[in-house]
């Protein structure tokens, strides 16, 4: 099965933190957190894979071969924001608890281990959790394609988005196993303004996903207010 989905234009700044960015900014839901983990990583990670790959160089010449399955990076992310917010035109505040685990492989591929929770409390008092769990896996950096685009691949597997009232019952959830690509056009100053986004090779149930993200709005617009 594969649907997709073209939004109005909307710019991510490589730079920023992105899982802030696109928890914040997003409009009806076009990337999740995790998507946006991986994102803004690759505006790093070749900078990061040139550096590494003198020393990867000087290992594999000391011991006359590598691990396959050893990372040539590492990293270990957790934190605590609490920052003013807009889900979906209404205007609150949020926080966003993040731990995550990065790993860059010699072959060009990555994989990230999350957990990230959003609880976004709106000026009426009324509050709903944003909750994803599971792994992202893909190539470390995006296709670049003819017509001058980019286009990210990740697959995800786990709790790839739950929505609920705090406290209160589930009012949507994505989980299982998909593939998600998404293409952006490079802008002049470094950011990345979205154009599309389809999928492929789902398992499980992905309601959020599958209504071109529709239902994350719908669904937690009559929760907060």
């Amino acid at each position: 099965m594969r649907a997709s989905r073209t939004n109005d234009r909307a710019t991510t700044p490589t730079g920023r933190g992105s899982h802030r960015y696109l928890l914040t900014k997003r409009t009806r839901g076009v990337l999740t957190a995790a998507a946006a983990l991986a994102i803004g990583r690759a505006a790093r990670v070749r900078k990061l894979a040139l550096v590494l790959a003198g020393a990867l160089a000087l290992t594999i010449g000391a011991s006359g071969s590598a691990s396959a399955a050893a990372p040539i990076a590492n990293e270990h992310t957790s934190s605590t924001e609490t920052f003013p917010d807009e889900v979906c035109g209404i205007a609150g505040t949020s926080t966003v608890n993040m731990v995550d685990n990065f790993k860059l492989y010699a072959d060009g591929t990555s994989r990230d281990t999350f957990r990230i929770r959003q609880v976004f409390t709106a000026e009426n008092g009324k509050s709903v959790v944003i909750f994803q769990a599971g792994q992202r896996s893909g190539p470390a950096e995006p296709i670049e394609n003819a017509d001058g685009t980019i286009t990210f691949i990740n697959t995800f597997k786990g709790l790839t988005l739950k929505l609920s009232i705090a406290g209160g019952p589930t009012l949507a959830r994505d989980a299982g196993v998909i593939r998600v690509f998404t293409t952006f056009r490079e802008l002049p100053n470094g950011d990345l303004e979205f154009i599309s986004q389809t999928f492929s090779g789902e398992h499980g149930p992905h309601p959020i996903l599958e209504s071109g993200n529709e239902l994350f709005c719908d669904v937690l617009i009559p929760a907060l207010t």
